[in-house]
């Protein structure tokens, strides 16, 4: 039988052409395929994925929504000093003391003040005697009578520790004590001068003593202090 393309078949152009193209479609035929097998695995990755996260409930709300960022704790500052503790930090007293004579005041009390307590020139309004007593006996005596004296607004009263005649050495264990308890707390909190007596007081046993005036907004606070020293 006749064949019209077997005279084709042995131009080598033609067969070069055709052998391209065959190449090339099988190429196609290739890639296609793999393009096909890697979709499908990508497939199933998401299936997988999708089945193990399937009863997962997703959040309301973002991530930085529910958690925020810590705040660092405010620092609380500690609560004010009270009345009594700033007045005892300032309270500084200026003192003289010999066998015959002892004299204390606040620091920046006005001369004058000093000067009429010194001459006895304020009115006694009461006075206590510590003759007979022991150290202990004798301060309890005065915290509590000096105490008694400021809530009831006296100003100016009279100590009589004793001069300490029949004392070791001839000095008054009462007299030097006393000078110590007076510029320290918690009297020092409401004493603002005190000074030898005058002969007719007393003389050397005895002892001026002004008190700071009483304040109702301040004397609470001064004496729940007081009376925790009394009960130590």
């Amino acid at each position: 039988m006749h064949n019209p393309f077997k005279s084709l078949d042995k131009d080598p152009v033609l067969r070069s052409h055709l052998k391209k193209k065959a190449s090339r479609k099988k190429a196609e035929q290739t890639a296609s395929s793999g393009s096909s097998k890697i979709a499908t695995e990508q497939k199933s990755e998401a299936d997988l994925f999708l089945q193990a996260f399937s009863d997962v409930a997703p959040l309301s709300k973002g991530g930085r929504d529910i958690a925020g960022p810590v705040q660092p704790r405010a620092i609380v500052p500690p609560p004010p000093p009270t009345f009594a503790r700033l007045l005892e930090e300032n309270i500084e007293f200026e003192m003289e003391y010999s066998h015959e004579f002892m004299t204390g005041q606040v620091r920046g009390l006005d001369a004058k003040i000093y000067r009429k307590l010194k001459g006895g020139e304020f009115s006694v309004q009461g006075h206590l005697d510590l003759h007979g007593m022991n150290a202990d006996q004798a301060k309890f005596a005065v915290i509590d009578f000096l105490r008694r004296c400021y809530m009831e607004g006296k100003r100016c009263v009279l100590l009589i520790p004793g001069r300490g005649l029949n004392s070791p050495m001839g000095q008054g264990v009462l007299r030097q004590q006393l000078s110590m308890w007076l510029t320290h707390a918690p009297l020092k909190r409401i004493v603002l001068a005190f000074t030898t007596a005058l002969p007719r007081h007393g003389g050397s046993g005895a002892v001026y003593l002004l008190l700071r005036q009483a304040r109702k907004d301040q004397g609470k606070i001064v004496w729940e202090d007081l009376f925790t020293d009394l009960d130590g």
